[in-house]
């Protein structure tokens, strides 16, 4: 069997060319959505900011955090409420059963304001979300998120989930309490 060079560099230069389209293509739908998109997340976030403090509160520039020691932290806001300082961290943390980022909210007294999920990619999202989530952000029986924090178990059918959230919350709040 003898190959045929001249219609094997052929094909091969017809791939480059299809391959060579769709690659600018993707290139071109990359520049000209990017702008959007981040005008997106930055619109969510500025949505997710009013919901974990409201809208009478003002909220200060972004404080971008990159500390190997903080690995769940990206960010904080500072906050004035009613004549008080506070902060909103955004935290994102990922685990074998996918991801979860949240804003929380903390009073200047290094208790829990509020709590808003962004994202929650997690394979028992539903689980976490109603198992725990929800009672964080809505506590029962007159319960302050503080307490809500501290009485729930991580133990609620997602416990790798929420025992990230726990984690993202208690970095938010060593990083307040330390005065960084």
């Amino acid at each position: 069997m003898k190959i045929d060079w001249k219609s094997s560099f052929k094909i091969a230069l017809i791939i480059t060319a299809i391959a060579s389209v769709g690659a600018i293509t993707i290139a071109l739908t990359n520049v000209l959505t990017e702008p959007i998109i981040k005008q997106n997340r930055a619109q969510r976030e500025q949505n997710g900011l009013k919901k974990v403090f409201g809208d009478n509160a003002t909220f200060g520039d972004k404080v971008e955090l990159k500390e190997d020691k903080y690995q769940y932290l990206q960010a904080y806001y500072p906050v004035n409420i009613d004549s008080s300082s506070a902060r909103v961290y955004s935290t994102k943390g990922t685990n074998a059963y996918g991801d979860v980022a949240l804003l929380v909210g903390l009073n200047a007294d290094f208790t829990i304001y509020n709590i808003a999920v962004m994202e929650n990619t997690e394979s028992y999202a539903v689980t976490l979300k109603e198992n725990y989530l929800d009672y964080l952000i809505n506590p029962k029986d007159k319960k302050t998120h503080e307490q809500a924090f501290e009485d729930t178990s991580v133990k609620c059918g997602a416990t790798y989930g929420a025992k990230l959230v726990k984690d993202m919350i208690n970095q938010a709040k060593e990083h307040y309490k330390e005065g960084k």
